[in-house]
């Protein structure tokens, strides 16, 4: 009789054994699909930020050539030159062209050419009727110091002069603190054999007023024996109010003092546009 019972534990502990384990292993199988769930979702976060990474680092790189590509074409391409044109308040309109260009061996090329109308007493304000030529040849020898041959030249004859001097582009530390440049050139020498002329030029930026899109500049030049009768001192200056538009375009105007007209002509107001290429 003991054997027997024994035996009936025996099947009975079997009999349970097998009606769990599908249990427990039913358990484990939904664990493990829960995990792979688990798994799958991780690995699809991960797909998407690799992704979003490489697209962020693909902008950047394209971004990045773009600059280098752009860096170096401005390496080539080292001239500017930039048009201007103004209604003059004197009866006449005014075109300009400047540019400037870096030259091999240190040498630099800038200049610039005014074409005036015929006054509108006298014609059409659109018909060009005076043209002024100035080029300027510079080298820098020490510190902002350097040599400059000047070239100029107007309609009519003998109205063409050269000029041997010497110039100065100030770099001094408190001119970077309020955004000024200053440059100076003196030319005691001129082919007409008398007279000399003195010129200073200037440039301000005004960073903290209207997004810094306002700025200033002109020039102050005094010509010493000049004019008709070879025995005049002579002033022409221009200051200029400008107002950036767009990267390329700027709104201007400009207060002229020019000594070598007429009297009643000396002054005048030029309001206009100027675009840099």
């Amino acid at each position: 009789m003991g054997k027997s019972k024994q035996a009936i534990l025996f099947i009975g502990v079997v009999l349970i054994g097998c009606c769990i384990t599908p249990v427990v292993k039913a358990d484990e199988l939904t664990d493990l699909k829960a995990k792979l769930n688990a798994l799958e979702q991780e690995n699809k976060m991960l797909r998407e930020k690799i992704g979003a990474m490489e697209s962020t680092q693909g902008a950047v790189t394209a971004k990045l050539q773009q600059g280098q590509e752009t860096a170096k074409l401005k390496k080539k391409r080292n001239g500017w030159m930039t048009a201007e044109y103004q209604f003059d308040t004197r009866g006449f309109n005014t075109i300009n062209f400047t540019g400037g260009a870096e030259l091999p061996y240190g040498w630099s090329l800038w200049g610039f050419t005014d074409i005036e109308s015929a006054d509108s007493s006298d014609g059409s304000r659109t018909d060009a009727q005076k043209f002024f030529i100035e080029i300027d040849l510079k080298k820098e020898l020490y510190k902002g110091f350097g040599v400059v041959l000047e070239y100029n030249d107007g309609q009519g004859r003998h109205d063409s002069i050269g000029r041997l001097g010497v110039n100065y582009i100030a770099r001094w530390d408190w001119l970077k603190k309020v955004d000024l440049n200053l440059g100076f050139k003196a030319f005691p020498i001129e082919t007409d054999g008398h007279g000399w002329q003195g010129s200073f030029c200037w440039e301000k930026k005004f960073p903290s007023i209207l997004d810094g899109r306002f700025s200033m500049g002109g020039f102050f030049d005094i010509n010493f024996d000049s004019g008709p009768s070879d025995n005049e001192t002579n002033v022409v200056s221009e200051t200029q109010f400008r107002y950036k538009l767009t990267e390329n375009l700027e709104a201007l105007v400009e207060f002229r003092f020019n000594e070598y007209k007429v009297a009643s002509q000396e002054h005048g107001l030029g309001i206009g546009m100027k675009y840099k290429f």
